[in-house]
Protein backbone atom coordinates (compact mmCIF):
# COMPACT_ATOMS: atom_id res chain seq x y z
CA UNK A 1 0.00 0.00 0.00
CA UNK A 2 1.56 3.26 -1.17
CA UNK A 3 -1.01 6.06 -0.96
CA UNK A 4 -3.11 7.45 1.89
CA UNK A 5 -6.26 7.22 -0.20
CA UNK A 6 -5.67 3.47 -0.47
CA UNK A 7 -5.21 3.10 3.27
CA UNK A 8 -8.46 4.94 4.11
CA UNK A 9 -10.50 3.47 1.26
CA UNK A 10 -9.52 0.00 2.39
CA UNK A 11 -10.92 0.88 5.82
CA UNK A 12 -14.13 2.26 4.28
CA UNK A 13 -14.56 -1.10 2.53
CA UNK A 14 -13.94 -3.04 5.75
CA UNK A 15 -16.46 -0.82 7.55
CA UNK A 16 -19.30 -1.98 5.30
CA UNK A 17 -21.42 -3.80 7.87
CA UNK A 18 -22.15 -7.47 7.30
CA UNK A 19 -25.84 -8.16 7.06
CA UNK A 20 -27.80 -11.34 7.87
CA UNK A 21 -30.02 -13.11 5.36
CA UNK A 22 -33.06 -11.88 7.25
CA UNK A 23 -33.32 -8.54 8.99
CA UNK A 24 -36.31 -6.45 10.08
CA UNK A 25 -37.75 -3.84 7.73
CA UNK A 26 -40.36 -1.39 8.98
CA UNK A 27 -43.80 -1.53 7.40
CA UNK A 28 -43.60 2.11 6.29
CA UNK A 29 -41.16 1.21 3.50
CA UNK A 30 -43.62 -1.22 1.90
CA UNK A 31 -45.24 1.85 0.36
CA UNK A 32 -42.14 1.94 -1.86
CA UNK A 33 -41.52 -1.76 -2.51
CA UNK A 34 -42.01 -5.18 -0.96
CA UNK A 35 -39.57 -6.48 1.66
CA UNK A 36 -37.91 -9.07 -0.55
CA UNK A 37 -37.52 -6.54 -3.34
CA UNK A 38 -35.93 -4.09 -0.93
CA UNK A 39 -33.53 -6.75 0.35
CA UNK A 40 -32.59 -7.53 -3.25
CA UNK A 41 -31.89 -3.86 -3.92
CA UNK A 42 -29.90 -3.50 -0.71
CA UNK A 43 -27.71 -6.49 -1.61
CA UNK A 44 -27.06 -4.94 -5.03
CA UNK A 45 -26.13 -1.58 -3.44
CA UNK A 46 -23.75 -3.35 -1.05
CA UNK A 47 -21.99 -4.98 -4.01
CA UNK A 48 -21.70 -1.65 -5.84
CA UNK A 49 -20.11 0.00 -2.79
CA UNK A 50 -17.68 -2.91 -2.45
CA UNK A 51 -16.63 -2.73 -6.12
CA UNK A 52 -16.28 1.04 -5.87
CA UNK A 53 -13.81 0.79 -2.97
CA UNK A 54 -11.91 -1.98 -4.75
CA UNK A 55 -11.54 0.24 -7.81
CA UNK A 56 -10.19 3.07 -5.65
CA UNK A 57 -7.59 0.68 -4.24
CA UNK A 58 -6.60 -0.44 -7.74
CA UNK A 59 -6.42 3.00 -9.38
CA UNK A 60 -7.33 6.06 -7.29
CA UNK A 61 -6.44 8.51 -10.10
CA UNK A 62 -8.87 6.81 -12.47
CA UNK A 63 -11.51 7.22 -9.75
CA UNK A 64 -10.81 10.98 -9.74
CA UNK A 65 -9.17 10.95 -6.31
CA UNK A 66 -5.83 12.44 -5.24
CA UNK A 67 -3.03 10.04 -4.36
CA UNK A 68 -0.54 11.23 -1.72
CA UNK A 69 2.43 9.01 -0.98
CA UNK A 70 2.48 7.71 2.61
CA UNK A 71 6.29 7.90 2.69
CA UNK A 72 6.24 11.55 1.70
CA UNK A 73 3.34 12.77 3.83
CA UNK A 74 2.98 11.86 7.50
CA UNK A 75 -0.12 10.73 9.36
CA UNK A 76 -0.88 14.25 10.65
CA UNK A 77 -0.21 16.05 7.37
CA UNK A 78 -2.83 18.04 5.50
CA UNK A 79 -2.57 15.59 2.63
CA UNK A 80 -3.33 12.59 4.85
CA UNK A 81 -6.34 14.41 6.28
CA UNK A 82 -7.56 15.25 2.78
CA UNK A 83 -7.25 11.59 1.81
CA UNK A 84 -9.31 10.50 4.80
CA UNK A 85 -12.04 12.90 3.74
CA UNK A 86 -11.81 11.84 0.10
CA UNK A 87 -12.27 8.19 1.05
CA UNK A 88 -15.91 9.14 1.73
CA UNK A 89 -16.32 10.84 -1.67
CA UNK A 90 -18.30 8.15 -3.47
CA UNK A 91 -20.43 7.47 -0.41
CA UNK A 92 -21.23 11.20 -0.40
CA UNK A 93 -22.17 11.06 -4.08
CA UNK A 94 -24.59 8.18 -3.47
CA UNK A 95 -25.88 9.91 -0.35
CA UNK A 96 -26.69 13.19 -2.09
CA UNK A 97 -28.33 11.40 -5.03
CA UNK A 98 -30.43 9.30 -2.67
CA UNK A 99 -31.87 12.06 -0.50
CA UNK A 100 -32.03 14.83 -3.09
CA UNK A 101 -33.98 12.83 -5.63
CA UNK A 102 -37.66 12.02 -5.95
CA UNK A 103 -38.10 8.27 -6.37
CA UNK A 104 -40.41 7.29 -9.23
CA UNK A 105 -42.37 4.05 -9.45
CA UNK A 106 -40.06 2.75 -12.19
CA UNK A 107 -37.04 3.12 -9.87
CA UNK A 108 -35.73 6.33 -11.39
CA UNK A 109 -34.47 9.14 -9.16
CA UNK A 110 -35.46 12.54 -10.54
CA UNK A 111 -33.26 15.33 -9.16
CA UNK A 112 -33.48 19.06 -9.75
CA UNK A 113 -30.08 20.25 -10.95
CA UNK A 114 -30.11 23.37 -8.80
CA UNK A 115 -30.90 21.37 -5.68
CA UNK A 116 -28.19 18.84 -6.49
CA UNK A 117 -25.62 21.61 -6.92
CA UNK A 118 -26.62 23.14 -3.61
CA UNK A 119 -26.36 19.84 -1.74
CA UNK A 120 -23.03 19.00 -3.37
CA UNK A 121 -21.65 22.34 -2.25
CA UNK A 122 -22.70 21.59 1.34
CA UNK A 123 -20.92 18.21 1.18
CA UNK A 124 -17.85 19.67 -0.57
CA UNK A 125 -18.39 17.60 -3.71
CA UNK A 126 -16.91 19.37 -6.72
CA UNK A 127 -17.31 18.33 -10.35
CA UNK A 128 -20.32 16.12 -9.62
CA UNK A 129 -20.83 15.57 -13.35
CA UNK A 130 -17.54 13.70 -13.61
CA UNK A 131 -18.49 11.44 -10.71
CA UNK A 132 -21.91 10.75 -12.25
CA UNK A 133 -20.18 9.69 -15.46
CA UNK A 134 -17.90 7.41 -13.44
CA UNK A 135 -20.94 5.64 -11.93
CA UNK A 136 -21.68 4.29 -15.39
CA UNK A 137 -18.94 1.71 -14.65
CA UNK A 138 -21.32 0.17 -12.12
CA UNK A 139 -24.39 0.15 -14.36
CA UNK A 140 -25.81 3.42 -13.00
CA UNK A 141 -27.02 5.83 -15.66
CA UNK A 142 -27.38 9.59 -15.29
CA UNK A 143 -29.45 11.33 -17.95
CA UNK A 144 -29.74 15.08 -18.40
CA UNK A 145 -26.07 16.03 -18.32
CA UNK A 146 -24.89 18.52 -20.94
CA UNK A 147 -21.40 17.68 -22.25
CA UNK A 148 -20.84 15.67 -19.09
CA UNK A 149 -21.85 18.52 -16.80
CA UNK A 150 -24.92 19.61 -14.86
CA UNK A 151 -26.79 22.56 -16.34
CA UNK A 152 -28.83 24.83 -14.07
CA UNK A 153 -32.62 24.72 -14.17
CA UNK A 154 -32.73 21.20 -15.57
CA UNK A 155 -33.50 17.77 -14.14
CA UNK A 156 -31.13 14.83 -13.76
CA UNK A 157 -32.51 11.30 -13.88
CA UNK A 158 -30.51 8.53 -12.19
CA UNK A 159 -31.42 4.88 -12.70
CA UNK A 160 -30.09 1.35 -12.37
CA UNK A 161 -31.66 -0.74 -15.15
CA UNK A 162 -30.32 -4.04 -13.79
CA UNK A 163 -32.44 -3.80 -10.62
CA UNK A 164 -34.74 -0.87 -9.95
CA UNK A 165 -34.92 -1.91 -6.29
CA UNK A 166 -31.34 -0.76 -5.80
CA UNK A 167 -32.35 2.88 -6.21
CA UNK A 168 -35.27 2.28 -3.82
CA UNK A 169 -32.87 0.97 -1.17
CA UNK A 170 -30.49 3.87 -1.84
CA UNK A 171 -33.30 6.41 -1.49
CA UNK A 172 -34.58 4.94 1.79
CA UNK A 173 -31.13 4.68 3.38
CA UNK A 174 -30.10 8.18 2.30
CA UNK A 175 -33.31 9.91 3.38
CA UNK A 176 -33.40 8.02 6.68
CA UNK A 177 -29.73 8.83 7.37
CA UNK A 178 -30.26 12.48 6.50
CA UNK A 179 -33.37 12.72 8.70
CA UNK A 180 -31.62 11.18 11.69
CA UNK A 181 -28.07 12.55 11.25
CA UNK A 182 -26.57 9.12 10.61
CA UNK A 183 -24.24 9.79 7.69
CA UNK A 184 -21.65 7.24 8.77
CA UNK A 185 -24.34 4.58 9.05
CA UNK A 186 -25.16 5.31 5.43
CA UNK A 187 -21.48 5.06 4.45
CA UNK A 188 -21.34 1.68 6.20
CA UNK A 189 -24.68 0.57 4.69
CA UNK A 190 -25.99 -0.32 8.12
CA UNK A 191 -29.04 -2.50 7.52
CA UNK A 192 -30.42 -1.44 10.90
CA UNK A 193 -31.52 1.83 9.33
CA UNK A 194 -34.47 -0.19 8.00
CA UNK A 195 -35.64 -1.23 11.49
CA UNK A 196 -37.80 1.80 12.29
CA UNK A 197 -39.63 4.59 10.49
CA UNK A 198 -38.19 7.54 8.58
CA UNK A 199 -37.38 9.62 11.66
CA UNK A 200 -36.62 7.06 14.37
CA UNK A 201 -33.37 5.36 15.42
CA UNK A 202 -33.49 2.59 18.01
CA UNK A 203 -29.87 1.44 18.01
CA UNK A 204 -26.38 2.85 18.45
CA UNK A 205 -26.75 4.28 21.95
CA UNK A 206 -24.89 1.42 23.62
CA UNK A 207 -22.09 -0.99 22.86
CA UNK A 208 -23.50 -1.66 19.38
CA UNK A 209 -22.20 1.77 18.34
CA UNK A 210 -18.80 0.05 18.31
CA UNK A 211 -19.49 -3.67 18.09
CA UNK A 212 -21.65 -3.51 14.93
CA UNK A 213 -18.42 -2.91 13.01
CA UNK A 214 -16.77 -6.13 14.22
CA UNK A 215 -16.81 -8.97 11.71
CA UNK A 216 -16.68 -11.69 14.37
CA UNK A 217 -19.84 -12.66 16.24
CA UNK A 218 -17.66 -13.79 19.17
CA UNK A 219 -16.10 -10.32 19.36
CA UNK A 220 -19.55 -8.72 19.26
CA UNK A 221 -20.75 -10.98 22.08
CA UNK A 222 -17.62 -10.38 24.18
CA UNK A 223 -18.03 -6.62 23.76
CA UNK A 224 -21.65 -6.85 24.90
CA UNK A 225 -20.63 -8.83 27.98
CA UNK A 226 -17.86 -6.35 28.87
CA UNK A 227 -20.19 -3.38 28.46
CA UNK A 228 -22.91 -4.97 30.61
CA UNK A 229 -20.38 -5.95 33.28
CA UNK A 230 -18.90 -2.47 33.53
CA UNK A 231 -22.34 -0.88 33.76
CA UNK A 232 -23.25 -3.37 36.49
CA UNK A 233 -20.12 -2.35 38.39
CA UNK A 234 -21.14 1.29 38.33
CA UNK A 235 -19.10 2.70 35.47
CA UNK A 236 -20.42 5.53 33.31
CA UNK A 237 -19.29 6.04 29.74
CA UNK A 238 -19.11 8.28 26.72
CA UNK A 239 -18.42 7.84 23.02
CA UNK A 240 -15.28 8.85 21.15
CA UNK A 241 -14.39 8.61 17.48
CA UNK A 242 -10.89 8.03 16.13
CA UNK A 243 -9.87 8.02 12.51
CA UNK A 244 -9.54 4.25 12.82
CA UNK A 245 -13.00 3.74 14.32
CA UNK A 246 -15.40 4.45 17.20
CA UNK A 247 -14.81 3.67 20.86
CA UNK A 248 -16.49 3.76 24.26
CA UNK A 249 -14.61 4.97 27.33
CA UNK A 250 -15.62 3.93 30.83
CA UNK A 251 -15.13 6.04 33.95
CA UNK A 252 -15.57 5.30 37.63
CA UNK A 253 -16.86 8.81 38.32
CA UNK A 254 -19.13 11.13 36.36
CA UNK A 255 -16.75 13.99 37.09
CA UNK A 256 -14.05 12.07 35.20
CA UNK A 257 -16.39 11.51 32.29
CA UNK A 258 -17.35 15.17 32.18
CA UNK A 259 -13.67 16.12 31.97
CA UNK A 260 -12.90 13.17 29.66
CA UNK A 261 -10.05 12.05 31.89
CA UNK A 262 -9.00 8.99 33.91
CA UNK A 263 -10.92 6.45 31.86
CA UNK A 264 -10.13 2.97 33.20
CA UNK A 265 -11.30 1.11 30.07
CA UNK A 266 -11.61 1.77 26.36
CA UNK A 267 -13.69 -0.56 24.21
CA UNK A 268 -12.52 0.26 20.71
CA UNK A 269 -12.87 -0.63 17.07
CA UNK A 270 -9.48 -0.31 15.39
CA UNK A 271 -9.82 -0.84 11.64
CA UNK A 272 -12.90 -2.99 12.45
CA UNK A 273 -10.84 -5.11 14.86
CA UNK A 274 -11.77 -5.41 18.55
CA UNK A 275 -9.29 -3.83 20.99
CA UNK A 276 -9.91 -3.56 24.71
CA UNK A 277 -7.69 -1.03 26.49
CA UNK A 278 -7.34 -0.82 30.25
CA UNK A 279 -5.16 1.08 32.68
CA UNK A 280 -3.27 -0.36 35.66
CA UNK A 281 -1.05 2.07 37.56
CA UNK A 282 0.05 -0.12 40.47
CA UNK A 283 1.05 -3.62 39.40
CA UNK A 284 2.24 -4.54 42.90
CA UNK A 285 -1.36 -5.02 44.00
CA UNK A 286 -2.26 -7.41 41.17
CA UNK A 287 0.92 -9.23 40.17
CA UNK A 288 0.15 -12.29 42.31
CA UNK A 289 -3.39 -12.41 40.94
CA UNK A 290 -2.10 -12.25 37.37
CA UNK A 291 0.30 -15.13 38.02
CA UNK A 292 -2.70 -17.34 38.80
CA UNK A 293 -4.61 -16.41 35.65
CA UNK A 294 -4.82 -18.68 32.56
CA UNK A 295 -1.73 -18.71 30.35
CA UNK A 296 -3.34 -16.73 27.55
CA UNK A 297 -4.11 -13.94 30.03
CA UNK A 298 -0.63 -13.99 31.57
CA UNK A 299 0.94 -13.76 28.11
CA UNK A 300 -0.75 -10.40 27.53
CA UNK A 301 1.07 -9.03 30.60
CA UNK A 302 4.50 -10.28 29.49
CA UNK A 303 4.76 -8.07 26.39
CA UNK A 304 6.94 -5.00 26.81
CA UNK A 305 6.87 -1.86 24.65
CA UNK A 306 9.49 0.78 23.90
CA UNK A 307 7.57 3.66 25.42
CA UNK A 308 7.17 7.07 23.84
CA UNK A 309 9.32 10.20 23.70
CA UNK A 310 8.55 10.94 27.36
CA UNK A 311 10.38 7.79 28.43
CA UNK A 312 13.39 8.68 26.30
CA UNK A 313 13.52 12.16 27.81
CA UNK A 314 13.10 10.78 31.33
CA UNK A 315 9.90 12.76 31.84
CA UNK A 316 7.39 9.89 31.77
CA UNK A 317 4.82 9.91 34.57
CA UNK A 318 2.32 7.43 33.14
CA UNK A 319 4.41 4.38 32.25
CA UNK A 320 4.89 1.42 34.60
CA UNK A 321 7.63 -1.15 35.10
CA UNK A 322 7.20 -4.55 36.74
CA UNK A 323 8.66 -8.05 36.79
CA UNK A 324 6.67 -11.10 35.72
CA UNK A 325 8.00 -14.64 35.20
CA UNK A 326 11.55 -13.35 35.59
CA UNK A 327 11.13 -10.73 32.89
CA UNK A 328 11.14 -6.96 33.39
CA UNK A 329 8.27 -5.35 31.54
CA UNK A 330 7.70 -1.72 30.59
CA UNK A 331 4.26 -0.47 29.59
CA UNK A 332 3.76 3.06 28.28
CA UNK A 333 0.60 4.86 29.40
CA UNK A 334 1.06 8.42 28.19
CA UNK A 335 -1.24 8.49 25.16
CA UNK A 336 -3.41 5.42 25.72
CA UNK A 337 -4.12 3.10 28.66
CA UNK A 338 -1.06 0.93 29.19
CA UNK A 339 -2.60 -2.43 28.24
CA UNK A 340 -4.54 -3.56 25.20
CA UNK A 341 -5.90 -7.00 24.42
CA UNK A 342 -8.42 -8.75 22.22
CA UNK A 343 -10.41 -10.55 24.92
CA UNK A 344 -12.83 -13.41 24.56
CA UNK A 345 -15.86 -14.68 26.44
CA UNK A 346 -13.71 -16.87 28.70
CA UNK A 347 -11.13 -14.32 29.85
CA UNK A 348 -12.56 -10.77 29.81
CA UNK A 349 -13.37 -10.80 33.54
CA UNK A 350 -9.71 -11.34 34.49
CA UNK A 351 -8.77 -8.00 32.94
CA UNK A 352 -11.62 -6.12 34.56
CA UNK A 353 -10.86 -7.66 37.95
CA UNK A 354 -7.16 -6.81 37.65
CA UNK A 355 -7.95 -3.14 37.06
CA UNK A 356 -10.30 -2.97 40.02
CA UNK A 357 -7.88 -4.80 42.32
CA UNK A 358 -5.10 -2.34 41.47
CA UNK A 359 -7.19 0.59 42.70
CA UNK A 360 -5.53 2.65 39.96
CA UNK A 361 -3.51 4.81 42.30
CA UNK A 362 0.12 4.87 41.32
CA UNK A 363 2.44 3.62 44.03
Amino acid sequence: MKYWIERWSELRKKELISYPNNFPIHDVYEAICMREELKSGFKELHEIFTHCYEDILNDPADMLLSAYDMNEYGYFSKEARMSREESYKYAKVFYVLGYSGELKSDGELCIQANKLKEQCKALKITNIGAFLNKLDNYGITAEGLVNGKIKSNTDITVSYPDNKNMTAALHILAVKSNNTDRFKDFCRLNYRLFESDWNTIEYGSGVDAVSDLFHSEQDRETARLIHDELIKRGYCYNFQDWNEGPQIRYYKKESYRNRNTNADFWLTCMDTEFRFYFRIKNMDKVIEYIKKCPENVISNFTVSDNGCANRISGDCHSGISYTLNGKTIWRCGCCNPNFQVTPNIQDYLYYIDAVEMSGNKKK
